[in-house]
């Protein structure tokens, strides 16, 4: 089957009920629509990280405004926090800071590496979230609910009430299944791009391994463990198929195939051309492994399948049947109540193999000398047997849950009848009952035998004109696996079909379908995902509005909190001193302290984020003072202007320092002003006195 059509793909709201009923709510929209909300996904992120990092350097801004005397790095540091910068730049200006204190401050560095690391997973974390937020929209092999007004469920009993019905499924779908079971059920890590832009999942896995016989022992042949059984567990139609229904509804399906290599003596016959009255001249085998129903004595019912000694080319054939449709009794060896029994009969007709082949269903050990080219002759083996049989016992459970009971489960058994009722099941939902109703028409449709009539046989694909290598002596059971898997992609096309609309595929759809008239069936026309590679994105609504509301409120609150927090300040005692502390580590407020020291203008609005000045004043631009101040040596700590000050009017030996003051450095009318006063000491009662 191909990549789901475009016009089937339904845009807009639903809700994915294997993510649940939050996280699993979705948009599906056009991929250039979900391009742009991954854009703005990533805009409000950006946005919301960076005002979460403003309310983080306010409260630790807060949580440090003690007001107690500290060194000059902790009121560097204050002031960083009050400047709010990224957290990137956060980091680089904390290490200067702490860099250009590391002699003055003991382990200055030490002491800033708690903000610094905390500063340095915001930003990881900023990163991660940011890039998160691309995970709320899906452009890559998405899946998608189908959506299309063609939807009709098979039913089996229309199938194959008709010859031209049951043709024209297995017409139209047959090589498609055959492709993909064996492009995608490949023991494999890689499978191509058709398995993984289909279905839910690429393929249904089963179990292989060797049991006992399914039959009456004389009905296995060789010692030991001579049969194998595919079994699929219990596998949920949600998880496995792709239903897009609650968990309460859903419905569990187990299939377990258990087939051998059938014994040959005394089920192989060959018999004169008058056996069967045809008249044919030619001889003929007979196989013998059940009666069909219906068929007079006289032209012997119990011979399952009859072989002409004229062979057929040089490729092997095939013919089976089974007791799934009710035209054959098996042998009473073989007769089971709880499975359906398939036959697969094989021809090796005229290939020959260059090595002798141990398989039991294609053993080939009658040596023939065939001289060469080169003149030596090669040895080369036919087939031991006109034909080989595999029979097949099949069975499948059904399982639901029902509202306040425990699991309701039938036994593992054969295939449904064509007209059981749904009533059957009980306590089922009207969804369950739809899917159990498709169910049980799948595996009439899609059952062992229709791979063998589509020629799925590996070993032909060895040979080249009635030549082969040579075969694994396990080829028996890679044919029947293959058979198998068959079976699994018959299920997952047919399902798809069924909701897609068989009339899509097929002109004649319309004849072996039940329009979608109950709630059940209406329901399950809206209920299957299936993959998309490429033209479309969900977005998840979820975060879509996780993501929006979050960044709203947070820039909201950022914006707000400080004002809220000043107009707090008016009735809480306690907490007006931190807030003040804020307010004067604002940039502003340094600045106008800067012009303050400068003897600039007058002030008002001290209190404020913003000063203002009394006036309409015109300022000068900030100058460079600098003092250089010698250390005595008896005091381990540098003087203040101040204290120079102070030792000169106690008589100190102040007059050994040297100060220079720059007055002003501005610029006026387009040029630069660089006329400075240089105050060189000069000397009073035996001391220096810098003039002011």
């Amino acid at each position: 089957m191909a990549e789901l059509d475009d016009r089937f793909v339904k845009r807009g709201y639903w809700i994915d009920w294997s993510k649940g009923p939050i996280v699993g709510q979705t948009y599906t929209v056009e991929a250039e629509t979900g391009t742009l909300i991954v854009a703005l996904l990533t805009i409000l992120a950006s946005v919301a990280t960076a005002q979460l990092w403003n309310l983080v350097t306010f409260t630790l801004h807060q949580m440090r405004a003690h007001g107690v005397a500290s060194e000059g790095l902790f009121w560097q540091q204050q002031v960083l926090l009050r400047t709010m910068p990224t957290p990137t730049a956060f980091l680089a200006d904390s290490l200067k800071i702490s860099w250009a204190w590391r002699s003055k401050v003991p382990h200055s560095i030490l002491r800033a590496l708690p903000v610094l690391a905390f500063a340095l997973l915001f930003t990881l974390g900023s990163i991660a979230g940011g890039i998160s937020t691309s995970y709320a929209v899906d452009n890559s092999n998405i899946e998608v609910l189908v959506d299309s007004p063609f939807c009709g469920r098979i039913n089996n009993t229309k199938v194959f009430s008709g010859t031209q019905q049951a043709v024209s499924v297995l017409a139209t779908h047959g090589d498609s299944i055959q492709s993909y079971a064996t492009s995608c059920y490949q023991n494999s890590s890689s499978l191509p791009a058709l398995c993984r832009n289909t279905f839910h999942r690429p393929n249904i896995t089963f179990s292989a391994d060797p049991v006992a016989c399914p039959w009456n022992d004389t009905m296995c042949a060789g010692e030991g463990s001579s049969a194998i059984a595919m079994d699929s567990g219990v596998i949920d139609m949600r998880t496995h198929f792709g239903l897009n229904i609650k968990e309460e509804d859903t419905v569990k399906l187990r299939r377990r195939t258990t087939c051998n290599v059938l014994p040959r003596a005394g089920h192989v016959f060959e018999r004169p051309p008058e056996y069967l009255n045809r008249g044919n001249p030619a001889e003929r085998w007979t196989l013998e492994y059940g009666s069909w129903k219906g068929v007079p004595e006289n032209q012997h019912p119990e011979v399952t399948f009859n072989l002409e000694s004229i062979l057929v080319e040089h490729q092997m054939s095939f013919y089976t049947t089974d007791s799934v449709g009710g035209v054959i009794n098996p042998l009473a060896e073989m007769s089971r109540t709880d499975a359906d029994v398939a036959l697969i009969v094989v021809w090796p007709n005229a290939v020959v193999y260059e090595n002798p082949v141990e398989d039991p269903l294609f053993a080939a050990h009658r040596i023939e000398m065939r001289q060469q080219a080169s003149g030596k002759d090669k040895a080369l083996y036919w087939s031991d047997h006109k034909a080989g049989v595999v029979g097949c016992a099949i069975q499948h459970q059904y399982c639901y849950p029902r509202p306040g009971k425990e699991d309701y489960c039938t036994p593992l058994g054969p295939s449904a009848a064509p007209d059981t009722p749904t009533t059957i099941y009980p306590d089922a939902s009207p969804i369950q009952a739809s899917i159990l109703q498709l169910l049980q028409s799948l595996t009439r449709v899609s059952d062992m035998n229709r791979s063998p009539h589509l020629g799925n046989l590996r070993a032909s694909k060895t040979v080249m004109v009635g030549h082969s290598p040579g075969l694994p002596a396990d080829q028996w059971i890679r044919e029947v696996t293959a058979w198998e898997a068959f079976v699994w992609t018959g299920f997952q096309t047919l399902l798809s079909v069924s909701v897609i609309g068989p009339k899509v595929f097929d002109d004649a759809g319309d004849a072996y379908i039940d329009e979608p008239t109950s709630v059940g069936d209406k329901q399950l026309c809206a209920s299957l995902r299936m993959r998309k590679a490429g033209g479309f994105a969900n977005v998840n609504v979820f975060a879509l509005v996780f993501v929006t509301t979050f960044a709203s409120l947070i820039s909201l609150f950022s914006m707000f909190v400080l004002r809220f927090c000043i107009f707090l300040s008016r009735f809480r005692k306690a907490l007006a001193p931190r807030i003040d502390r804020w307010v004067q580590d604002g940039v502003f407020q340094l600045q106008r302290r800067a012009f303050d020291a400068q003897g600039e203008a007058c002030w008002i609005d001290l209190e404020k984020e913003i000063p203002v000045t009394k006036g309409r004043e015109r300022l000068y631009a900030l100058f460079v003072k600098e003092k250089v101040v010698k250390e005595k040596e008896n005091v381990g700590s540098l003087k203040t202007e101040v204290g120079i000050e102070e030792s000169e009017q106690k008589g100190g030996t102040a007059a050994e320092d040297e100060v220079v003051e720059w007055k002003r450095f501005r610029v006026s009318v387009g040029r630069v002003d660089t006329g400075a006063t240089l105050v060189a000491p000069s000397t009073e009662q035996g001391g220096v006195k810098g003039k002011k």
